[in-house]
């Protein structure tokens, strides 16, 4: 493998690690600040976000010792933050690292909308928050074309 690619490679890693660190210290941090109720769900919502940016941090660290594998499970984590959703009760919103987003929210007729957002993420399952949106991560879809173009050059 050349350095340019050994070089790339290491820039993903760093960036799923950093997300997925950054991630799991704002879930732990707006749970325990004081202005949410913990309960079970509440638990088991935060044990999800937490399990999916750890996913991110085994990503960036498969590509440091398995570079073929670790682009594979890297691919699989952005598919997972490509696309983000809330419709009625059911909604999915997963960042590990930085979302430059387009969407259309429909609420109040078709609003084209950008939204900018550090490691985040929302889960909702039977709880119709009114809300009528879907978008793209403009990132994540960039880094999956990336890292497919990166498997092409590579053939580890």
């Amino acid at each position: 493998m050349n350095t340019p690619e050994r070089n790339q490679i290491k820039a993903i890693a760093l960036y799923q690690i950093i997300g997925g660190i950054l991630g799991i210290a704002l879930t732990i941090w707006v749970m325990f600040s004081g202005n949410m109720v913990v309960d079970q769900t509440a638990l088991r919502i935060g044990l999800f976000a937490g399990g999916l940016y750890i996913f991110s941090i085994l990503c960036g660290r498969m590509l440091f010792r398995n570079p073929r594998r670790g682009l594979v499970l890297s691919i699989i984590n952005q598919l997972l933050q490509v696309i983000y959703f809330s419709f009625g009760a059911y909604g999915f919103q997963y960042v590990a690292g930085l979302r430059i987003g387009v969407g259309v929210d429909m609420v109040e007729g078709w609003i084209f909308k950008f939204r900018l957002a550090l490691s985040s993420f929302h889960f909702s399952f039977g709880t119709d928050l009114g809300q009528k949106f879907i978008g793209i991560n403009l990132v994540a879809l960039f880094l999956i074309f990336w890292i497919e173009r990166l498997m092409e050059k590579t053939k580890v």
